[in-house]
């Protein structure tokens, strides 16, 4: 029965309707036509000299008749912007202060939120998705099952006064959504839409233990939707237009995802205990043009038992090299609210799967095109938005040298200071 809460969400998703979490248009009529001079460019497979104009917030290569200034970029390593496919950090007002500019100034220009709670997401819409600020696509609460996970872990952040306002009763269509079976997917699933989600975020856990799981409650927080039911949700997802996300935490639940057709995986699995992707399933993905973000360095996490966190790492690197190997569209994403995906980068940097260069179209063309799929960014080519980071030294030399950026230039406005 709808109560005054819910009535409230009524209102809410009617202004997230109006104001909607896609990009901004920029005031092209502001936007001054640049000459970029003495910058090295990454055409995708090495640098190269090259005088690069940006007119109305795209790149052309193509002297404009009107060049209102010219800079130099002196030697600079040009590369698209960072992007980072999972976090949860650009969700309210606190986040946005403080994460903002460290986005920015890390170079990291895209990010996807894998979960949020639309009533405080729509109190920051109006800061985001803007030339002087992070361009962010938004899930809304997750659809899980009773009692799965983020249930247990969205609680534990409500009793620490993480979202105030909230109660236990009214995280539930906000923090996540339940759905147990066919029925409620059906009922709940113009309430989902109302919301305005960019994507679909969905929840597996153990699927290979669902049934041992499901109305256990020693389980409370590590279980999530029935696998076959994911089927189901992905297919309407897609009906709609809308891509989904699939959490996974183990080869089993890797296997269910790719089987629905998801069109992301949001975790390598095994970040906390080590577990091997099937080769067929690799395969697979590559052939359905799925997409995982690794979030490797939730590995992290284990370091205190040097035993398992060694096993993990080792169960990481061959499974990072088997989606390699097979083609598998690769994403660079963190899942650490206190980072962005630089921190993810350098991990995978450290275990030595990918050269530098290949992290580094990871890191930026296949990232953003996970979260932004019809746009045209990513690339330094004709006609796609104007957005570069110009490095001081060469990255495929020096990887340290992604984080020493000289200039920033996003969608034709110069990001200076």
């Amino acid at each position: 029965m709808e109560n005054a809460f819910y009535r409230c969400y009524a209102i809410i998703a009617f202004v997230l309707l109006a104001v909607g979490t896609t990009q901004l248009p920029a005031d092209k009529a502001a936007l001054p036509s640049y000459g970029f001079l003495n910058g090295l460019w990454f055409d995708g497979k090495s640098f190269e000299p090259s005088t690069v104009y940006a007119v109305d917030g795209r790149f052309t290569f193509r002297k404009p008749t009107r060049l209102d200034r010219t800079l130099d970029l002196k030697g600079t390593y040009v590369i698209p912007p960072y992007a980072e496919a999972h976090n949860h950090n650009l969700t309210s007002t606190g986040l946005v202060d403080e994460m903002v500019p460290r986005y920015l100034n890390e170079g990291v220009f895209y990010a996807k939120m894998q979960s949020n709670l639309p009533n405080l997401t729509g109190q920051i819409l109006h800061r985001l998705n803007r030339p002087d600020s992070v361009d962010v696509v938004f899930a809304n609460g997750p659809l899980t099952a009773s009692g799965g996970h983020p249930v247990a872990l969205r609680e534990l952040l409500l009793e620490r006064g993480v979202y105030p306002g909230f109660t236990k009763e009214t995280l539930n269509n906000q923090g996540y959504v339940l759905i147990d079976s066919e029925p409620d997917l059906e009922k709940k699933w113009a309430m989902i839409l109302s919301f305005r989600p960019d994507f679909i975020k969905t929840v597996l856990v153990s699927s290979e233990e669902y049934q041992k799981r499901k109305d256990d409650p020693a389980y409370f927080g590590r279980k999530g939707l029935d696998p076959q039911l994911l089927m189901k949700i992905v297919a309407k997802a897609h009906l709609h237009g809308l891509r989904v996300s699939v959490h996974v935490n183990t080869a089993t639940d890797f296997h269910h995802a790719v089987m629905t057709g998801a069109d992301e995986i949001a975790h390598l699995p095994g970040s906390r205990g080590p577990t091997s992707i099937q080769p067929a399933d690799a395969k697979l993905a590559a052939a359905k043009g799925t997409v995982v973000v690794t979030t490797a360095c939730l590995a992290l996490r284990m370091k205190q038992d040097s035993e398992l966190y060694g096993k993990i790492r080792a169960a990481q690197i061959a499974n990072l090299a088997l989606l390699h190997k097979s083609e598998v569209k690769i994403a660079i994403g963190s899942d650490e609210v206190e980072q962005t995906s630089l921190g993810e980068v350098e991990y995978l940097k450290e275990l030595g799967v990918f050269d530098n260069r290949t992290l580094i179209k990871m890191w930026t063309e296949n990232t953003v095109k996970t979260i932004f799929p019809s746009r045209k960014v990513g690339v330094l080519s004709e006609g796609y938005e104007a957005s570069f980071v110009a490095l001081e030294g060469d990255p495929f030399k020096d990887f340290e040298n992604i984080k020493k950026i000289k200039f920033r230039l996003k969608q034709g406005h110069l990001l200076e200071g």
